[in-house]
C-alpha cells in the first residue's frame, strides 16, 4: 500500500472518529438536558401539586366553617322570630334587652358571614388559577416525556 494511501484512510478514519465521536457526545448533552428539564418540570409539577392541595384543603375547611356559620345564623333568626311571635309582632317590654341582644348578635352573625363568603370567593378564585397552573404543568410535562419517547404508563 502506498503512502498516499494509508495517509487518506488515516485521515478518513480519523474524521469518522471524530464524526462518531460528536454525535455521541451531542446526542449524550441532549440526554443530559432533556433529563435536567423533565426533572425541573417534575419539581414544579409537585410545588404546584402542593399548592393545589393546600387550596383545596383550605376551601373545604373554609366551606365548613362557612355552613356551620349559616347553621348559626339560621338558629339566630329561628330565636329573633319567636321574640317577635310573642307579642303579635312585638317584643314584649320584659324582654326587650335579651331581643336587642340577640338581634345586634344576628345581624353581626350575617355581616360576619358575608365578608367570609367574600373571601371565600376571592380563595375559590385563586384556587382555580393555582389549579389551572398545575394542570398545565402537568400537561407539559407529559408532552415533554411523549417528545423525548419516555413512556408513562
Amino acid at each position: 500500500m502506498s503512502t498516499r494511501v494509508k495517509i487518506i484512510l488515516a485521515v478518513v478514519l480519523v474524521a469518522s472518529t471524530i464524526t462518531v465521536l460528536t454525535i455521541g457526545v451531542q446526542r449524550y448533552v441532549e440526554r443530559q438536558r432533556t433529563s435536567a428539564e423533565i426533572n425541573r418540570l417534575r419539581d414544579e409539577l409537585y410545588r404546584a401539586r402542593v399548592a393545589s392541595d393546600r387550596c383545596r384543603s383550605s376551601l373545604v375547611t373554609s366551606e365548613a366553617s362557612l355552613q356551620t356559620l349559616s347553621l348559626t345564623i339560621d338558629s339566630l333568626r329561628a330565636r329573633v322570630d319567636s321574640f317577635e311571635a310573642l307579642g303579635g309582632g312585638r317584643v314584649p317590654s320584659g324582654r326587650y334587652e335579651e331581643y336587642l341582644v340577640l338581634f345586634d348578635s344576628y345581624n353581626d352573625s350575617v355581616a360576619s358571614w358575608e365578608a367570609r363568603s367574600e373571601r371565600l370567593q376571592t380563595a375559590e378564585t385563586s384556587c382555580r388559577s393555582v389549579i389551572e397552573e398545575h394542570n398545565a404543568l402537568s400537561d407539559s410535562i407529559q408532552s415533554r416525556l411523549e417528545g423525548a419517547g419516555i413512556e408513562t404508563g
